[in-house]
Order: structure tokens, then sequence, then C-alpha cells
């Protein structure tokens, strides 16, 4: 089984991508429209993340369910 977090918290997600690259409010932007919310925490899954820092962010938006109102 892979040891990769599937889903990351909005601070996991800054560090993996340089949180000197991505501010808080950009990672929270991004948690809220391609996250999931369990309880009272936001998390990004770890697909996301890999297709921000492959620069195909804009391919997730093809993805039928993802960036859509939940």
């Amino acid at each position: 089984m892979n040891a990769e977090k599937r889903l990351l918290t909005v601070t996991e997600l800054r560090r993996r991508v340089g949180e000197d690259v991505i501010g808080r409010d950009l990672a929270y932007a991004l948690a809220r429209r391609y996250g999931v919310r369990l309880g009272k925490r936001l998390l990004v899954p770890a697909r996301v993340v890999e297709a921000l820092l492959e620069g195909r962010l804009e391919e997730l938006e093809k993805t039928p369910g993802a960036g859509q109102g939940r």
C-alpha cells in the first residue's frame, strides 16, 4: 500500500507546494474549490496538489464533479 497521504490539510498543501509560493488565502481558496470537508476539516486530494505542481490545474476543471459546489 502506498504510504503517501491521499488527502492533505491546507498546511500540508502549502508545505508540499512551498509556503513561499502559495499563500494561506490562495491555499484555502483551492481547498474550498477542489477539496472536501470532513467535519470541520478542509482537505485537499493529493491529485489536486500534483496537478498544481505540474501546471495542469485547468485539467481538473474538465473533470466531472471537480470544482462543483457541494
